[in-house]
């Protein structure tokens, strides 16, 4: 009886052991840049630049010429400083 159960055990041990196999892939990523998009670049420096109401961090990220993150649609990132820099720009 118990070699039955160890031979039982020792082949669901081995058939289930390649369910587990874990594969390692490379991705490539694109990675995209505010240069990438001209007219994007052009109206973020005129809000910038403009003397509208916009909050205290994106004046600093605007001095300090870090602006977020650019979204492959041409956007900025819509979070934080991005989200008030994509409503600044469409309006």
């Amino acid at each position: 009886m118990k070699k039955f159960i160890l031979t039982a055990a020792f082949v669901a041990v081995a058939f289930t052991g390649p369910a587990f196999a874990k594969q390692e892939v490379q991705v490539t990523r694109t990675v995209w840049e505010l240069s990438d998009f001209p007219e994007l670049a052009s109206k973020a420096k005129a809000v910038c630049e403009s003397k509208s109401n916009i909050s205290d961090k994106l004046k600093a990220a605007c001095k300090s010429d870090t602006l977020p993150k650019v979204t492959k649609a041409g956007a900025f990132r819509n979070t934080g400083i991005g989200a008030e820099l994509n409503t600044l720009i469409r309006q």
